[in-house]
């Protein structure tokens, strides 16, 4: 059967609390104390490489950008877009609520360009792999990200519909759950587009299938936020004997993701205390665990077109 790789895709981004709302004034403890202290040293102890896409208020502090250069050799880093914090007509919100498909072109290939200059300016290199804040990906990101030079996209949610997080037609029904080349306009399908898109690794729940109320029940996700270790596990394993059923020889990608800031306690919705943020990372430890042991190696977004061949 063919190899399997984890992603395991880390949204970075400045302190948070209750409903997402920001810190005042911004911290980072989430940086300092999540990544430096908390994420890295567990990748570190199974020689596993993750991603961390950046947000734009966190590439313009400079004792963060300085712990992560300390790390960027043993990790990817990439980007992440919340609009919000991006120029032009850039501010700190209490909410994050943006999604960038809502935004003009220009406006939109603007503000992926800021985000852009400021991961060259931090770190010396053009970033490879980028997700949307809140997955808003558009008809136009597509695009503007193959312009920019950029190799993965990672913004698509199989299965989800976010028009009632305030984005009507923001849905991927039918999405891939492997990655694709996407089509630019509707990039949950595939298509021709030169970027490859590794989508997040969701799948239904058999309650997905029930009338009426299916629709308003989320499906599996692979993030370690919420559940159990056994859980997790059993979705990775379901994803891989699915992919294998439909193509035995292509290599199958599992893409994990959560927040920076969930693994330190009260700087997120899902951890509101030291036992809940080290609930999340046990959880993160037993994914990492059964991969070695699996012999899963755990790779950068970056990695996955030379992986695919692609």
């Amino acid at each position: 059967m063919s190899r399997v790789y984890l992603c395991v895709s880390i949204d970075t981004e400045c302190d948070k609390g209750k409903d997402w709302r920001s810190k005042a004034p911004m911290g980072y403890r989430g940086i300092h104390n999540g990544i430096t202290e908390r994420l890295q040293p567990l990748f570190a102890s199974f020689g596993a490489k993750p991603t961390y896409l950046l947000s734009p208020e966190i590439m313009r502090n400079e004792p963060c950008v300085e712990a992560l250069r300390r790390v960027a050799s043993s990790c990817e880093l990439g980007t992440h877009l919340h609009g919000e914090y991006a120029e032009p007509g850039a501010f700190e919100p209490e909410v994050t609520k943006d999604f960038q498909r809502n935004y003009p072109p220009h406006i939109e290939q603007q503000k992926i360009k800021y985000l852009t200059d400021r991961f060259k300016c931090a770190f010396d290199r053009k970033p490879m792999s980028f997700r949307a804040g809140r997955f808003g990906i558009g008809p136009h990101t597509i695009g503007i990200l193959e312009h920019l030079g950029y190799t993965v996209e990672s913004s698509v949610t199989p299965h989800m519909d976010w028009g009632t997080s305030g984005a009507p037609g923001l849905a991927f029904p039918n999405a891939p759950t492997q990655p694709y080349r996407p089509d630019r306009i509707c990039p949950g399908r595939p298509g021709s587009a030169q970027i490859l898109e590794v989508p997040i690794t969701i799948r239904k729940r058999w309650l997905n299938a029930l009338p009426l109320v299916g629709s308003r029940i989320d499906p599996r996700w692979l993030r370690p936020s919420r559940g159990s270790a056994k859980a997790l596990i059993t979705l990775a394993e379901n994803e891989i004997t699915s992919a294998q059923q439909n193509a035995p020889r292509r290599p199958v990608i599992l893409n994990a993701m959560l927040h920076n800031v969930e693994v330190v306690p009260n700087l997120s919705p899902y951890a509101a205390s030291e036992r809940e943020a080290r609930g999340i990372l046990t959880r993160l430890y037993a994914l990492l665990s059964w991969a070695s042991k699996q012999g899963v190696a755990v790779v950068g977004l970056g990695d996955v077109p030379e992986i695919l061949g692609w």
